[in-house]
């Protein structure tokens, strides 16, 4: 059982009474899985080709007050959109034994970019197919990332960079599947850590080594992260500073894990809250996971929060803050959500509950409601920090406690200035908690190896 502060510390908060999700679309007949923002529309992309009354291929667009379609769509179920340098590219599925590729909209249609992927042991269904799941980039390059071993005449395995005129390889590529789960590869989500590409899914190698479903690439070479994971990693995330996992993954090496991770630049490590279906029965994963407005969105599959011995219903989305984990007025009921993004100052969230079922609804906080950072009274960097660090209160003197993220105490002093340096030797994420006349205020800070 957590101790006490812990309890304080990474609570789980509920704004019903501030907010509420308003349904946008109720009807179509695909999953809703991507948003876009692009040229002051939110784009949509998922199974659909029906989506809110209107016919379209896959990818449909809101002005805020209805959807259209967007010029020919995808010739199958769209996955991810991506506005880069303000041009929208779009990755989307391949159900057949064929070729597939990155498209490009050119303000009427999309296109092809380039040569197209291919899968040499293709089985015709949404598995074992040449289908692409995301687009980012990097070091002033397309990157896109699928299950293919071939482009165009080149060998070229899971992940290629466009130059302007050719896909190339990152290289020797991605292959295999994380030990004991299905035999089918295929990398998911890419983000930007640093100076490095982040690469995650499902896929055992990158660069000949044993990665376990997350990768970097530092431009040259490939590394591991750590032991990986012992299942599919669905969403990555930077959010202030630390690196965040999602998936269906319970272990990282020998570290009992529930969906949810975070790097210390070491080791995977639990968050302190986790995301899940309260029955044994449903398939319980993280599948976005995104920052908006200063906080980490995340959703999936789970229908319940639990930080500590705290438990909330908690649908298909929530948020965290660093510190505590929003459920967003309990989430959407009956859905399951993977696309997120900030329109018109309301998240949306799309999704549905099955294939054939489309649904998208939004949630506006209003203005004035402070949020936990608002109440913070002092500053502790550099954070991320290599174990030395300094804290700033308000006042001169002020009780300052650290912990663990299991709620241990590791140092309990008190300021005699208002400047105050201390010294953490090993790596991991902790909570600055600091007791003043003011009153007291806590922040999450990680602690990389040295």
């Amino acid at each position: 059982m957590r101790k006490p502060l812990l309890l304080c510390l990474l609570n789980i908060i509920c704004l019903s009474s501030f907010a509420q999700w308003t349904p946008v679309c109720n009807s179509g007949n695909g999953f809703v899985v991507d948003f876009e923002n692009y040229n002051g529309d939110l784009y949509a992309t998922g199974f659909f080709n029906s989506l809110c009354g209107n016919a379209c291929n896959h990818v449909a667009k809101y002005d805020g007050t209805s959807w259209s379609n967007v010029g020919n769509g995808f010739p199958a179920a769209g996955h991810s959109l991506r506005n880069i340098d303000n041009e929208l590219y779009g990755v989307a599925y391949q159900p057949n034994i064929d070729s597939n590729w990155v498209y490009k909209w050119d303000g009427s249609s999309f296109n092809k970019v380039g040569e197209g992927v291919c899968l040499t042991n293709a089985v015709t269904g949404f598995s074992q197919t040449a289908n692409l799941y995301n687009v980012i980039k990097y070091n002033n390059k397309i990157i896109a990332c699928g299950e293919f071993d071939r482009v165009g005449n080149k060998q070229i395995s899971g992940i290629m960079q466009w130059d302007g005129t050719s896909w190339d390889s990152l290289g020797a590529g991605l292959s295999g599947s994380i030990p004991n789960t299905p035999p089918v590869m295929y990398p998911h989500d890419m983000c930007i850590y640093g100076n490095d590409l982040i690469v995650a899914g499902n896929f055992s190698t990158a660069g000949g080594q044993q990665v376990n479903g997350i990768a970097r690439w530092d431009g040259t070479q490939w590394h591991p992260l750590g032991p990986g994971f012992n299942s599919s990693v669905y969403g990555i995330c930077v959010y202030n500073g630390v690196l965040y996992a999602g998936g269906d993954f319970t272990f990282s090496g020998n570290v009992p894990l529930h969906y949810i991770a975070a790097w210390n630049g070491t080791t995977w490590q639990s968050t302190g809250f986790s995301l899940y279906y309260a029955s044994p029965l449903d398939y319980s994963f993280i599948h976005t996971m995104t920052v908006i407005n200063g906080k980490m969105y995340i959703s999936g599959g789970f229908d319940r929060a639990l930080s500590g011995s705290t438990i909330l219903q908690c649908t298909g989305i929530a948020s965290y803050d660093g510190i505590s984990v929003d459920t967003l007025s309990g989430g959407l009921p009956g859905k399951e959500i993977e696309a997120i993004a900030l329109y018109n100052g309301s998240i949306y969230a799309g999704g549905g509950l099955i294939l054939n079922q489309s649904y998208i609804a939004n949630y506006t906080i209003p203005t004035g409601i402070p949020s936990l950072s608002d109440r913070d009274d002092f500053n502790v960097y550099p954070n991320p920090s290599n174990g030395n660090i300094s804290i700033d209160t308000r006042s001169p003197q002020a009780e300052i406690i650290v912990t663990d993220i299991a709620g241990n105490q590791i140092l309990r002093t008190t300021s005699s200035d208002f400047h105050t340096q201390l010294i953490i030797p090993k790596a991991g994420f902790y909570f600055i908690t600091v007791n003043s006349a003011t009153g007291s205020s806590t922040k999450k800070l990680l602690i990389t190896e040295n």
